[in-house]
């Protein structure tokens, strides 16, 4: 069977339903459930957004000292992501060499590149993940030094 005999089946398949399709009516809904459905959307369209279920939307403005403390934890994150950055380089260099005695170059490239590349998607996601921790250090020290 062929595409346009397959085709022109179909649609004369369709226009035989057609006109029995024609014929059906979907009931509309009753006049409570659409009320109640148009108070629980306005309800719902009128509160605050938020970021998940039972999470409030976030300020529009950051906390005072929230700077401080993203600075102070990216310093403190430096010396260990300077050491990182410098064991992958070194592996970038040499490690493929010290795999390559008992696996194939390729494969021992192929493993180093791996590593390198996931221990940087670590770094990202380590340092992406502070300015949210620096948000929740910096919203508890004000909870506590108002309270």
């Amino acid at each position: 069977m062929t595409d346009l005999i397959a085709d022109a089946q179909l649609e004369a398949e369709l226009r035989e339903l057609a006109p029995r399709l024609d014929r059906v009516e979907a009931p509309a809904p009753p006049p409570r459930l659409v009320e109640r459905t148009l108070r629980l959307a306005s309800a719902e369209l009128q509160r605050a957004p938020a970021l998940a279920p039972g999470v409030a939307a976030p300020e529009a403005r950051l906390p005072a000292g929230f700077r401080r403390e993203l600075a102070r934890l990216v310093a403190a994150t430096l010396p260990l992501l300077a050491l990182v950055l410098a064991w992958d380089w070194f592996l970038l260099r040499e490690g493929a060499a010290w795999l390559a005695a008992w696996l194939p170059a390729g494969l021992a490239f192929a493993l180093v590149t791996a590593y390198v590349a996931g221990s940087l998607g670590w770094l990202a996601l380590t340092y992406a993940s502070l300015p949210l921790f620096a948000y929740r250090r910096t919203r508890l020290r004000l909870g506590s030094s108002n309270g």
